[in-house]
């Protein structure tokens, strides 16, 4: 099922429903540290990108610093919510039976090596949230 030969191994299917839940447990631990880590929020540097606006306060890099820091954060937010999702649906039935695989059909174009092989719920990553989940609200 996986390849040890390369670092890290690389596992083309999901083990089992155990191991992809202590995967993505893993992972919002991860996520959530990340997010607990940033002391400004996206309201702050969109405050502080107004005030530059209105002022003309930062030099250039400064006010670039604030853009990456805040685009950094929307990141972060949104990945977080897919995080939030995931660990919440693999706990439900319908999770469950969703580590079963499907394979894409080859005429059907894949970017970034993408495997054809992969779990049904991978679909549910590329759904776009409406709301942001609470555990990853504090970037806001």
């Amino acid at each position: 099922v996986c390849d040890v030969k390369v670092q890290p191994p690389l596992c083309r299917v999901p083990l089992s429903l155990e191991n992809e839940r202590a995967a993505w447990e893993y992972m919002k631990k991860q996520t959530l540290e990340r997010v607990a880590g940033h002391a400004s929020t996206i309201a702050e540097d969109d405050r502080l990108l107004a005030q530059d606006d209105r002022e003309n306060s930062f030099n250039i890099n400064q006010r670039h610093a604030v853009i990456v820091r805040r685009e950094e954060k929307m990141v972060l937010r949104s990945w977080c919510s897919i995080v939030v999702r995931i660990v919440d649906f693999l706990k439900t039935p319908q999770g469950a039976e969703s580590i079963a695989t499907i394979k894409l059909p080859e005429e059907e174009v894949l970017e970034n090596e993408e495997p054809r092989q992969r779990p049904r719920y991978w679909e549910k990553l590329l759904e776009q949230p409406d709301t942001v989940e609470a555990e990853c609200a504090r970037l806001s």
